[in-house]
Protein backbone atom coordinates (compact mmCIF):
# COMPACT_ATOMS: atom_id res chain seq x y z
CA UNK A 1 0.00 0.00 0.00
CA UNK A 2 2.57 2.21 -0.38
CA UNK A 3 1.29 5.98 -1.43
CA UNK A 4 4.58 7.89 -0.77
CA UNK A 5 7.93 9.21 -1.48
CA UNK A 6 9.22 10.19 1.66
CA UNK A 7 11.59 7.38 2.19
CA UNK A 8 14.92 9.72 1.06
CA UNK A 9 13.46 12.45 2.76
CA UNK A 10 15.13 12.96 6.57
CA UNK A 11 13.48 11.87 9.15
CA UNK A 12 13.43 15.74 10.62
CA UNK A 13 11.37 16.63 7.61
CA UNK A 14 8.74 13.64 7.92
CA UNK A 15 8.62 14.82 11.92
CA UNK A 16 8.46 18.73 10.64
CA UNK A 17 5.39 17.97 8.11
CA UNK A 18 3.39 15.91 10.66
CA UNK A 19 3.30 19.28 12.75
CA UNK A 20 2.29 21.20 9.98
CA UNK A 21 -0.54 18.78 8.78
CA UNK A 22 -1.94 18.76 11.79
CA UNK A 23 -1.93 22.60 12.70
CA UNK A 24 -3.38 22.73 9.49
CA UNK A 25 -6.48 20.68 9.89
CA UNK A 26 -7.04 21.13 13.56
CA UNK A 27 -6.76 23.34 16.60
CA UNK A 28 -4.06 22.46 19.23
CA UNK A 29 -6.31 23.42 21.71
CA UNK A 30 -6.96 19.82 22.09
CA UNK A 31 -5.15 16.57 24.14
CA UNK A 32 -3.94 15.77 20.22
CA UNK A 33 -2.55 19.46 20.08
CA UNK A 34 -0.58 19.20 23.06
CA UNK A 35 0.74 15.84 22.18
CA UNK A 36 2.17 17.62 18.84
CA UNK A 37 3.20 20.38 20.90
CA UNK A 38 4.93 17.46 22.73
CA UNK A 39 6.64 16.28 20.10
CA UNK A 40 7.64 19.82 18.39
CA UNK A 41 8.73 20.53 21.70
CA UNK A 42 11.12 17.79 21.63
CA UNK A 43 12.06 18.14 17.64
CA UNK A 44 13.26 21.40 18.47
CA UNK A 45 15.78 20.33 21.33
CA UNK A 46 16.80 17.15 19.38
CA UNK A 47 18.10 19.11 16.06
CA UNK A 48 19.28 22.46 18.12
CA UNK A 49 17.56 24.34 14.95
CA UNK A 50 17.06 27.81 16.32
CA UNK A 51 13.86 27.89 13.86
CA UNK A 52 11.94 24.75 15.08
CA UNK A 53 12.51 26.29 18.46
CA UNK A 54 11.12 29.79 17.51
CA UNK A 55 7.85 27.59 15.95
CA UNK A 56 7.64 25.86 19.48
CA UNK A 57 7.44 29.30 21.44
CA UNK A 58 5.30 30.81 18.95
CA UNK A 59 2.74 28.14 19.00
CA UNK A 60 3.09 27.47 23.00
CA UNK A 61 2.82 31.09 24.57
CA UNK A 62 -0.87 31.73 23.83
CA UNK A 63 -1.04 29.01 26.28
CA UNK A 64 1.14 30.20 28.36
CA UNK A 65 -0.02 33.87 28.43
CA UNK A 66 -3.66 32.49 28.77
CA UNK A 67 -4.79 33.44 25.24
CA UNK A 68 -6.47 30.11 24.39
CA UNK A 69 -8.72 30.38 27.76
CA UNK A 70 -10.81 27.75 29.19
CA UNK A 71 -11.20 24.80 26.56
CA UNK A 72 -12.77 21.89 27.42
CA UNK A 73 -10.05 19.21 29.09
CA UNK A 74 -9.88 16.62 31.22
CA UNK A 75 -6.72 18.20 32.38
CA UNK A 76 -6.20 22.16 33.24
CA UNK A 77 -2.32 21.81 32.91
CA UNK A 78 -3.59 21.37 28.50
CA UNK A 79 -4.52 25.25 28.62
CA UNK A 80 -0.70 26.20 29.88
CA UNK A 81 0.33 23.94 27.31
CA UNK A 82 0.70 20.59 29.17
CA UNK A 83 3.63 18.80 28.57
CA UNK A 84 5.70 20.68 25.68
CA UNK A 85 5.36 23.82 27.85
CA UNK A 86 6.78 22.31 30.84
CA UNK A 87 9.42 20.37 28.55
CA UNK A 88 11.01 23.68 26.95
CA UNK A 89 10.84 25.33 30.45
CA UNK A 90 13.19 22.52 32.02
CA UNK A 91 15.33 22.93 28.97
CA UNK A 92 15.44 26.64 29.60
CA UNK A 93 13.69 27.14 26.76
CA UNK A 94 10.54 28.95 27.66
CA UNK A 95 10.95 30.59 30.85
CA UNK A 96 7.61 32.77 30.62
CA UNK A 97 6.24 29.23 31.70
CA UNK A 98 7.44 29.14 34.63
CA UNK A 99 4.67 30.18 37.31
CA UNK A 100 2.07 28.53 34.95
CA UNK A 101 3.44 25.38 35.08
CA UNK A 102 3.85 25.47 38.65
CA UNK A 103 0.80 26.78 39.35
CA UNK A 104 -1.11 23.52 37.59
CA UNK A 105 1.37 21.08 38.68
CA UNK A 106 0.36 22.62 42.30
CA UNK A 107 -3.20 21.81 41.33
CA UNK A 108 -2.66 18.33 40.11
CA UNK A 109 -1.29 16.86 43.40
CA UNK A 110 -4.05 19.44 45.36
CA UNK A 111 -7.15 18.92 43.55
CA UNK A 112 -7.34 16.12 41.00
CA UNK A 113 -9.90 13.78 41.81
CA UNK A 114 -8.45 10.09 42.86
CA UNK A 115 -9.79 6.21 42.75
CA UNK A 116 -8.70 5.09 46.43
CA UNK A 117 -5.22 4.30 45.12
CA UNK A 118 -4.58 7.49 44.48
CA UNK A 119 -4.91 7.00 40.86
CA UNK A 120 -5.80 10.38 38.86
CA UNK A 121 -9.90 9.43 37.78
CA UNK A 122 -12.09 11.14 34.83
CA UNK A 123 -13.23 14.74 36.87
CA UNK A 124 -17.20 13.70 35.39
CA UNK A 125 -18.62 11.92 38.07
CA UNK A 126 -15.44 11.27 39.97
CA UNK A 127 -17.40 9.69 42.40
CA UNK A 128 -17.52 6.49 39.70
CA UNK A 129 -13.65 6.39 40.34
CA UNK A 130 -12.95 5.86 36.01
CA UNK A 131 -8.83 5.69 35.39
CA UNK A 132 -7.74 5.12 32.16
CA UNK A 133 -4.04 4.76 30.82
CA UNK A 134 -4.16 7.66 28.55
CA UNK A 135 -4.03 9.74 31.86
CA UNK A 136 -0.28 8.77 32.11
CA UNK A 137 0.73 11.06 29.23
CA UNK A 138 -1.58 13.62 30.67
CA UNK A 139 0.17 13.88 33.87
CA UNK A 140 3.40 11.51 34.00
CA UNK A 141 6.02 13.82 31.46
CA UNK A 142 4.05 17.46 32.83
CA UNK A 143 5.11 17.07 36.38
CA UNK A 144 7.98 15.36 35.71
CA UNK A 145 9.58 18.41 33.11
CA UNK A 146 7.76 20.74 36.03
CA UNK A 147 9.51 19.11 39.39
CA UNK A 148 13.18 19.33 37.38
CA UNK A 149 12.40 22.66 36.40
CA UNK A 150 11.27 23.80 39.62
CA UNK A 151 13.18 21.81 41.72
CA UNK A 152 10.05 19.64 43.59
CA UNK A 153 11.00 16.42 44.53
CA UNK A 154 7.52 15.69 45.30
CA UNK A 155 6.18 16.46 41.77
CA UNK A 156 8.55 13.75 40.30
CA UNK A 157 7.83 11.14 43.07
CA UNK A 158 3.94 11.81 41.21
CA UNK A 159 5.24 11.38 38.24
CA UNK A 160 6.28 8.18 38.84
CA UNK A 161 3.57 6.76 41.36
CA UNK A 162 1.11 8.19 39.04
CA UNK A 163 2.23 5.82 35.74
CA UNK A 164 3.43 2.87 38.68
CA UNK A 165 -0.20 2.74 39.93
CA UNK A 166 -1.91 2.66 36.46
CA UNK A 167 0.37 -0.17 35.31
CA UNK A 168 -0.37 -2.44 38.32
CA UNK A 169 -3.78 -1.85 37.87
CA UNK A 170 -4.09 -2.43 34.40
CA UNK A 171 -1.32 -4.73 33.21
CA UNK A 172 -2.67 -7.93 32.60
CA UNK A 173 -0.19 -10.49 33.70
CA UNK A 174 -1.02 -13.02 30.83
CA UNK A 175 1.01 -11.05 28.48
CA UNK A 176 2.28 -8.16 30.26
CA UNK A 177 0.68 -5.68 27.94
CA UNK A 178 -2.29 -2.82 29.27
CA UNK A 179 -6.18 -2.82 29.41
CA UNK A 180 -6.94 0.63 28.78
CA UNK A 181 -9.50 1.36 31.63
CA UNK A 182 -11.13 0.32 34.57
CA UNK A 183 -14.61 1.34 36.30
CA UNK A 184 -16.08 2.38 32.51
CA UNK A 185 -18.14 -0.13 31.41
CA UNK A 186 -19.55 -0.99 35.32
CA UNK A 187 -18.38 -0.76 38.76
CA UNK A 188 -14.72 -2.82 38.94
CA UNK A 189 -15.14 -3.95 35.51
CA UNK A 190 -11.97 -3.65 33.58
CA UNK A 191 -11.85 -3.37 29.95
CA UNK A 192 -10.44 -6.51 28.32
CA UNK A 193 -8.54 -4.85 25.21
CA UNK A 194 -4.97 -4.92 24.78
CA UNK A 195 -5.27 -1.46 22.70
CA UNK A 196 -2.17 -0.21 20.55
CA UNK A 197 -2.98 3.39 21.46
CA UNK A 198 -3.47 2.69 24.72
CA UNK A 199 -0.13 0.57 25.18
CA UNK A 200 1.29 3.48 23.61
CA UNK A 201 0.24 6.07 25.80
CA UNK A 202 1.80 3.79 28.90
CA UNK A 203 4.75 3.59 26.94
CA UNK A 204 5.35 7.52 26.58
CA UNK A 205 4.90 7.82 30.30
CA UNK A 206 7.69 5.46 30.83
CA UNK A 207 10.34 7.06 27.85
CA UNK A 208 9.71 10.37 29.32
CA UNK A 209 10.39 9.08 33.12
CA UNK A 210 13.17 6.82 31.71
CA UNK A 211 14.61 9.61 29.41
CA UNK A 212 14.55 12.74 32.14
CA UNK A 213 14.15 11.16 35.66
CA UNK A 214 17.58 11.59 37.67
CA UNK A 215 19.80 9.27 37.96
CA UNK A 216 19.78 8.90 41.47
CA UNK A 217 16.06 8.74 41.88
CA UNK A 218 14.81 6.03 44.49
CA UNK A 219 12.54 4.87 41.58
CA UNK A 220 14.90 4.85 38.50
CA UNK A 221 15.32 1.22 38.78
CA UNK A 222 12.06 0.18 39.35
CA UNK A 223 11.07 2.56 36.47
CA UNK A 224 13.76 1.09 34.29
CA UNK A 225 12.54 -2.18 34.76
CA UNK A 226 8.88 -1.71 33.93
CA UNK A 227 10.08 0.12 31.06
CA UNK A 228 11.80 -2.95 29.37
CA UNK A 229 9.37 -5.31 30.27
CA UNK A 230 6.41 -3.66 28.45
CA UNK A 231 8.40 -3.20 25.32
CA UNK A 232 9.57 -6.66 25.27
CA UNK A 233 5.47 -7.37 25.64
CA UNK A 234 5.11 -5.42 22.75
CA UNK A 235 7.87 -6.90 20.62
CA UNK A 236 6.24 -10.52 21.16
CA UNK A 237 3.01 -8.83 19.31
CA UNK A 238 4.40 -7.30 16.32
CA UNK A 239 3.02 -7.32 13.28
CA UNK A 240 4.14 -9.60 10.27
CA UNK A 241 4.92 -5.36 8.47
CA UNK A 242 6.86 -4.52 11.60
CA UNK A 243 3.75 -2.24 13.45
CA UNK A 244 1.16 -2.99 15.76
CA UNK A 245 -2.52 -3.57 14.90
CA UNK A 246 -5.34 -1.96 16.98
CA UNK A 247 -6.01 -4.84 18.76
CA UNK A 248 -2.49 -5.84 19.60
CA UNK A 249 -2.73 -9.97 20.17
CA UNK A 250 -5.39 -10.08 17.41
CA UNK A 251 -3.46 -9.71 13.59
CA UNK A 252 -7.26 -9.74 12.32
CA UNK A 253 -7.79 -6.05 13.53
CA UNK A 254 -5.94 -3.43 11.53
CA UNK A 255 -2.46 -1.88 11.37
CA UNK A 256 -2.77 1.16 13.91
CA UNK A 257 -0.42 4.08 13.13
CA UNK A 258 -0.73 5.75 16.15
CA UNK A 259 -0.14 3.08 18.36
CA UNK A 260 2.46 2.05 16.45
CA UNK A 261 4.07 5.62 16.49
CA UNK A 262 4.39 5.62 20.38
CA UNK A 263 5.70 2.15 20.93
CA UNK A 264 9.01 3.08 18.23
CA UNK A 265 9.32 6.09 20.17
CA UNK A 266 9.86 4.62 23.23
CA UNK A 267 11.90 2.00 21.63
CA UNK A 268 13.96 5.08 19.85
CA UNK A 269 14.17 6.21 23.70
CA UNK A 270 15.62 2.92 24.86
CA UNK A 271 17.87 2.25 22.31
CA UNK A 272 19.52 5.88 22.89
CA UNK A 273 19.61 5.11 26.73
CA UNK A 274 21.01 1.96 26.43
CA UNK A 275 18.14 0.22 27.96
CA UNK A 276 17.60 -2.16 25.15
CA UNK A 277 19.85 -4.46 23.17
CA UNK A 278 21.41 -3.23 19.95
CA UNK A 279 19.87 -5.32 17.36
CA UNK A 280 16.61 -3.74 17.97
CA UNK A 281 17.32 -1.20 15.93
CA UNK A 282 16.82 -3.12 13.29
CA UNK A 283 13.12 -3.42 14.48
CA UNK A 284 13.18 0.28 15.08
CA UNK A 285 14.05 1.11 11.71
CA UNK A 286 11.71 -1.28 9.80
CA UNK A 287 8.87 -0.14 11.30
CA UNK A 288 9.72 3.64 10.71
CA UNK A 289 9.86 2.29 6.92
CA UNK A 290 6.59 0.65 7.42
CA UNK A 291 4.86 3.53 9.15
CA UNK A 292 5.68 5.10 5.94
CA UNK A 293 3.07 2.86 4.02
CA UNK A 294 0.28 5.26 5.76
CA UNK A 295 1.76 8.57 4.92
CA UNK A 296 1.28 10.34 1.68
CA UNK A 297 3.84 13.32 0.49
CA UNK A 298 1.45 15.96 2.13
CA UNK A 299 1.69 14.57 5.17
CA UNK A 300 -1.91 12.61 5.48
CA UNK A 301 -1.66 9.65 7.80
CA UNK A 302 -4.09 6.86 7.37
CA UNK A 303 -4.96 3.74 9.66
CA UNK A 304 -5.39 5.75 13.28
CA UNK A 305 -7.92 4.41 15.19
CA UNK A 306 -10.55 7.20 16.43
CA UNK A 307 -11.12 8.85 19.83
CA UNK A 308 -11.42 5.97 21.70
CA UNK A 309 -12.60 4.88 25.55
CA UNK A 310 -13.90 1.85 26.85
CA UNK A 311 -16.15 1.18 23.49
CA UNK A 312 -19.20 -1.09 23.87
CA UNK A 313 -18.65 -2.94 26.66
CA UNK A 314 -15.24 -3.16 26.71
CA UNK A 315 -14.54 -6.06 24.73
CA UNK A 316 -11.43 -6.87 23.10
CA UNK A 317 -14.43 -7.00 19.44
CA UNK A 318 -15.44 -3.78 20.60
CA UNK A 319 -11.96 -2.15 20.11
CA UNK A 320 -11.16 -4.16 16.96
CA UNK A 321 -14.50 -2.78 15.48
CA UNK A 322 -13.39 0.95 15.70
CA UNK A 323 -12.74 2.00 12.59
CA UNK A 324 -9.22 3.55 11.43
CA UNK A 325 -9.98 6.88 9.73
CA UNK A 326 -7.58 9.32 7.68
CA UNK A 327 -5.97 12.49 9.19
CA UNK A 328 -7.42 11.76 12.78
CA UNK A 329 -5.76 13.61 15.31
CA UNK A 330 -4.54 11.44 17.15
CA UNK A 331 -1.89 10.19 13.94
CA UNK A 332 0.59 13.19 13.95
CA UNK A 333 2.05 13.46 17.64
CA UNK A 334 3.24 9.37 17.01
CA UNK A 335 5.05 10.61 13.91
CA UNK A 336 6.59 13.45 15.35
CA UNK A 337 7.97 11.83 18.32
CA UNK A 338 9.14 8.69 15.97
CA UNK A 339 10.98 10.08 13.59
CA UNK A 340 11.91 12.78 15.89
CA UNK A 341 13.82 10.26 17.61
CA UNK A 342 14.93 8.50 14.47
CA UNK A 343 16.64 11.74 14.14
CA UNK A 344 18.05 12.20 17.40
CA UNK A 345 19.75 8.48 16.71
CA UNK A 346 20.73 9.35 13.00
CA UNK A 347 18.43 6.90 11.27
CA UNK A 348 18.18 7.41 7.30
CA UNK A 349 15.88 5.57 5.46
Amino acid sequence: MRTVATESEPCVRIAERAFERHAALYPLTHYTGILSLHGLARLARITGRADLRERARTRLLPFVQGEHGEFPCNFPNYRCGGNAAAYLLMEGDLPEAAEPVARHADRILREAPRDPDGIVCKPNDPERRRIWIDAAFAVTPFLLFAGRAHDRPDWLDEACAQTEKMMDTLRDPANGLLHQAKNFNGPGRITEDHWSRGNGWGLLALSELVAFLPDGHGRRTAIEQRFRDLVEACLRVRGPSGLWHQELTEHASYVETSGSGLILYAIGVGLERGLLPPDIRSVFETGLRALLDYMTPAGDVFHTCRGCLAPGEGRMVDYMARAPVRNDPHAFGPILLAFGQAAALGVTL
